[in-house]
């Protein structure tokens, strides 16, 4: 096969092989028709490897004599570039020419469309009506997002992802996926466009923040691999426009996956650089030190704990009301606490867990779907620790029992872990625990 250095007329000629509209075309390769336009019509002066990548996936999976065509088309191409300036004249006339006659077949395909639906809508939708009354509104919605983006639509774009933030803490996460891999298409598909300078901020802002929902969500069903991957691309959105905020929640998020993979060394070396700076001022340098902090603690390293928690106290109390939002773009005083009742536990201090867990569970949004379950789980290993074993099971038990509580990863990870620590111990509160458990338990074994 010719291997093709992508210019313009060979998108073209691509185009014209497969016997494409624009749009047909820009589907196949995945991109906008505005983006096809800008191709073929030379605005690049060399194409981006990752444009030439995808164009070439195309040419490798189309069909035989499509491939044939095309690669008649091009070498025919290459040859006249070597003829008479007469001869390239009248090429460059035929093509315009063939230009012309394809954009005039598109619309005259879309004006046959347009009267075949006019038609049917007395009869019914069905045939060719129901795939036109299906397919134009996408159609429209790709055409308008070619150009400029409105303040009004971009400002529902950010209220979109701000209330997946919140969602994604108080329904099953996994839920959300669809929707918010459908809202990171469509951003990206209105970032390839050229934008107003602040306008295109906003935008890289919102993709950045999409991606850390769907880490989230990866996170929160076991998929660690994934979830790193799409934390780095929040990472990397963030700094692209120096947003040292939304960097730093990615970068806590990011650093869940070390956490519950039982890693806190890896997690000091994720933070450190960060840390070093000394960050002093609102929720997501708080949640940068909390995660220290956790990570401290199951070090035994009482003393650090203590630091990291101070710190984490005082960026809170920098931070205005109105930062202080619910979900996973903030760090609220309930997740300090959390956090607190996290290391006293580690730490093998009972009654400052019981406390710190009793101050989280009275602040937390009775909606949220994991991290009171996880409150609870930390009050009832440090009541175990204490003798409690009665009490430690009842604690446990209503962790998993409460219809607010998603069994996710989390959660089945802290019974798992609850469970193996009841080993030995006999009574009516135990095998309560281990009935209601058996199902989350055998879970995260099917997990694992």
């Amino acid at each position: 096969m010719v291997e093709i250095d992508w210019t313009g007329e060979d998108v073209r000629a691509l185009r014209a092989a497969m016997r494409r509209s624009r749009y047909e075309f820009a589907r196949l390769v995945g991109v906008t028709p505005r983006t096809v336009v800008l191709w073929e019509n030379g605005r690049t002066t060399r194409m981006h490897a990752a444009s030439q990548r995808l164009l070439d996936r195309v040419v490798s999976e189309a069909d035989p004599v499509v491939v044939a065509r095309f690669e008649r088309s091009v070498t025919t191409g290459q040859d006249t570039a070597v003829d008479h300036a007469d001869t390239d004249s009248a090429l460059e006339t035929h093509t315009q020419l063939g230009r012309e006659i394809g954009l005039d077949k598109e619309v005259g395909d879309d004006d046959v469309r347009r009267r075949e639906l006019l038609a049917c809508i007395g009869v019914g939708l069905t045939g060719p009506a129901a795939a036109l009354v299906a397919g134009e509104p996408e159609k429209m919605l790709a055409t308008l997002d070619a150009g400029s983006i409105s303040e009004r639509r971009l400002g529902q774009l950010e209220q979109t992802v701000e209330a997946l933030g919140k969602r994604v803490v108080q329904v099953p996460p996994h839920e959300l996926l669809h929707p918010t891999l459908e809202q990171f298409r469509t951003v990206r598909g209105v970032l390839a466009q050229r934008q107003a300078t602040h306008h295109q901020v906003r935008l890289v802002r919102t993709a950045g923040r999409l991606a850390n929902v769907v880490g989230e969500i990866l996170f929160n069903e076991g998929h660690f691999g994934q979830a790193r991957l799409w934390y780095g691309t929040a990472i990397h959105a963030a700094q692209d426009i120096g947003d040292r905020y939304s960097e730093d929640i990615a970068l806590a998020g990011l650093a869940y996956l070390p956490t519950y993979s039982d890693k806190p060394k890896e997690v000091l070396s994720l933070l450190a650089g960060r840390l070093d700076d000394n960050p002093t001022n609102g929720p997501a340098a708080a949640w940068l030190w909390g995660m220290a902090a956790r990570a401290y603690a199951s070090l035994d390293n009482a003393d650090q704990f203590a630091r990291c928690i101070e710190k984490s106290a005082r960026a809170l109390e920098n931070a205005g009301q109105e930062e202080l939002t619910v979900g996973i773009f903030s760090y609220r005083p309930e997740k300090l606490a959390f956090y607190q009742a996290i290391g006293y536990s580690r730490l093998g201090r009972a009654a400052e867990t019981a406390k710190a867990a009793a101050c989280a569970l009275v602040r937390y949004d009775p909606q949220e779907t994991m991290e009171p379950a996880l409150v609870r789980f930390e009050h009832a290993t440090a009541l175990l620790s204490a003798g409690e074993i009665d009490e430690a099971c009842s604690v446990a038990t209503q962790a998993i029992t409460s219809h607010h509580t998603y069994i996710g990863l989390t959660v089945t990870k802290r019974a798992t872990q609850f469970d193996a620590a009841l080993a030995g111990f006999r009574g009516r509160a135990v095998t309560e625990w281990r009935q209601h458990a058996r199902s989350v338990v055998e879970s995260a074994r099917t997990r694992a």
